[in-house]
This record gives structure tokens, C-alpha cells and sequence, in this order.
């Protein structure tokens, strides 16, 4: 970024970021360009590249804000010491406000993956994120609950999974479930904060009557 970061417009950097997000949602990275990049933004090219000399920078910068600060707060979540029902209640809860603030993550975190995936595997490693001891911490917690040889990585696929499809199929969703009504979905979004973590409730308490 340039030295003079300090004259920066209030609230253009995130203005820019936001841009940038949505076109590389939309194009991907190789697709996009600075000058998609300033109109989505509303500025011009001069002063888009005064803020961020290059493309493969503003880049890097929309992956630290919206990708790589993400994930391992998540993962985070999931390795402290909390009840294993209240860890998943937190996980859920910002794993949804996430989404509401960032609409165009969904997409950019898939694209991320296909294209790059050891860059947000090195993320992880340089925060000191050990998802291996995250998954054999579970898979005891799993066991203790009656749930004995059930891989942990369910767990976290379908609590990520049942956070994110509602928010990355909306278009769809929305269309033919909510006849396109965008109050009726947000309510239904809302919903499933408090539905997901009594979903996984019940699956506990179901294994342990069961043990």
C-alpha cells in the first residue's frame, strides 16, 4: 500500500475492499481487473492504484480481511476448553454474523479453496491453528456422549455446511421456497442461528440415551 496511507479518504478503503470482494466474486481473480475493481468502487483507476499498487496486492489484503482472520477464529471457537453444546452455539452464532457482514464471502472462500488451497492451509499453521488436536479433542467429547466412531470431521462439515448454504444458495432459495420475499428469508436466516445448535442438541442427546 502506499506510504501515504495516512491521507486515505474515510471509509474509501472499505469501500474499495467491498468492490473488490463482490469482482472477484463474480470474475475471480484472473478474471478481474483494476479498472472492474474502481468502477464497482466508484472511483477512478489513478486513485484506486494510489491506495493499492496492483491487483495481486488488493488481493492479498481482501483475503486477510475477509478469509484468513475467518477461519482460524472459527477453528478457534472449537479448540477452547467450553462445554462441547455452548462451543457449537458460539460457532454458529459467528459463523452467521460473518456472513451477514460479508454476502460475497461464500463464493470468494469456495474460489479460494479450488485455486489456492495451501495458502489458507499455511494461514492456519503461521496462527498457530492445530486442527488435528481440534479433531481428536472432539472425537473424545464424540465418544464421552456415546457417539464412539463418529469422525469429528462430520461434525464441523455439517455445522459449516448448514450455516453456509442458506447464505451462498439464496438466489435459488429464496426464489422458489420464499416466493422471492427478502424479509420472509431474512427472518428464516435468523431462525436457524438458535435451530443449528438444537439440532446437534438432540443428536447428542439422542447418542447418550442410546449409550
Amino acid at each position: 500500500m502506499h506510504e501515504n496511507q495516512h491521507s486515505m479518504e474515510p471509509g474509501a478503503e472499505r469501500r474499495i475492499l467491498e468492490a473488490a470482494a463482490k469482482v472477484f466474486m463474480m470474475k475471480g481473480k484472473l478474471g478481474a481487473s483494476m479498472q472492474d475493481i474502481a468502477d464497482e468502487a466508484g472511483i477512478n483507476r489513478t486513485l484506486l492504484h494510489y491506495y493499492f499498487r496492483n491487483k495481486d496486492k488488493l488481493f492479498d489484503k481482501v483475503f486477510e480481511k475477509l478469509f484468513a482472520r475467518a477461519l482460524p477464529a472459527m477453528l478457534g471457537i472449537m479448540s477452547s476448553n467450553r462445554p462441547l453444546l455452548e462451543r457449537i452455539e458460539r460457532f454458529v452464532e459467528a459463523y452467521t454474523i460473518l456472513l451477514r457482514e460479508n454476502p460475497y464471502l461464500p463464493v470468494f472462500i469456495f474460489q479460494e479453496i479450488s485455486l489456492n488451497p495451501e495458502r489458507l492451509a499455511g494461514t492456519l499453521r503461521e496462527m498457530g491453528i492445530n486442527p488435528e488436536q481440534t479433531l481428536l479433542g472432539l472425537r473424545a467429547e464424540l465418544e464421552q456422549a456415546g457417539m464412539r466412531g463418529t469422525d469429528p470431521r462430520h461434525i464441523l462439515a455439517s455445522m459449516m455446511g448448514m450455516v453456509l448454504f442458506p447464505y451462498i444458495g439464496r438466489p435459488l432459495f429464496q426464489t422458489i421456497a420464499f416466493r422471492g420475499e427478502e424479509e420472509a428469508y431474512e427472518k428464516f436466516l435468523s431462525e436457524r442461528t438458535k435451530l443449528i445448535p438444537q439440532f446437534f442438541k438432540l443428536a447428542l442427546a439422542g447418542a447418550a440415551i442410546q449409550k
